[in-house]
């Protein structure tokens, strides 16, 4: 079990999520009248710097000593990978806004950033699930995407069971893997989700 969480924790590590939920966003939506080349050069910019660079920085900072994991399981280690990865956010925000993105789109990233900001402030106190964070803003988007009729209607359902059930695979992982408890779990995707709908109510 403990091999499937790890598995499960990797595959759904939170530098990964924003290219996931910007790729569902793209391609479950209206957004495929646009052809799959320029949506497959949007995807690979969001993982270029919602995950390969903070890894890049994360990489250099464990190398140098700087940090003593590279999954950061030290909460009093993660205040500079954060700030690595906001300003790798900010830049994919930025990026996106000069493709054009529509806003309810750019929410998506905009919640993130709001996220990891109120994400560093707990963390130092109080060790907060980044996974949770993570899956919270992704149950948001699908679900307000199929509220407002911009997902396509055959994925609105299938996807709808995939992210409930994601997400609790993710929080039931993290647990079982001792990284954090019930209560840290759920306020990572409470905060998740209450930071991606606010920003898509605001932006939209």
């Amino acid at each position: 079990m403990k091999l499937l969480a790890t598995i499960l924790s990797t595959i759904f590590h939170p530098l990964l999520m924003p290219t996931y939920g910007i790729a569902i966003a793209l391609y479950t939506s209206y957004m495929r009248v646009f052809g799959d080349r320029l949506l497959g050069i949007i995807v690979i910019g969001v993982l270029l710097t919602t995950c390969i660079l903070p890894s890049l920085g994360i990489f250099i900072l464990y190398k140098t000593g700087h940090i003593s994991d590279f999954r950061l399981h030290n909460r009093t280690e993660r205040t500079v990978p954060y700030i690595i990865n906001f300003v790798c956010y900010i830049a994919c925000y930025l990026y996106l806004y000069r493709f054009g993105i529509p806003n309810w789109i750019l929410s998506f990233i905009a919640g993130a950033i709001v996220s990891l900001i109120i994400s560093l402030f707990i963390n130092r106190y109080w060790k907060i699930s980044a996974h949770m964070v993570a899956a919270g803003a992704m149950a948001v988007l699908v679900f307000l995407m199929s509220i407002y009729r911009l997902m396509l209607t055959p994925y609105i359902f299938p996807l709808q069971i995939t992210i409930i059930l994601l997400a609790g695979l993710i929080g039931s992982s993290r647990i079982l893997l001792n990284r954090h408890t019930i209560g840290q779990v759920g306020a990572g995707f409470a905060l998740g989700a209450m930071c991606c709908g606010f920003l898509f109510f605001l932006f939209i």
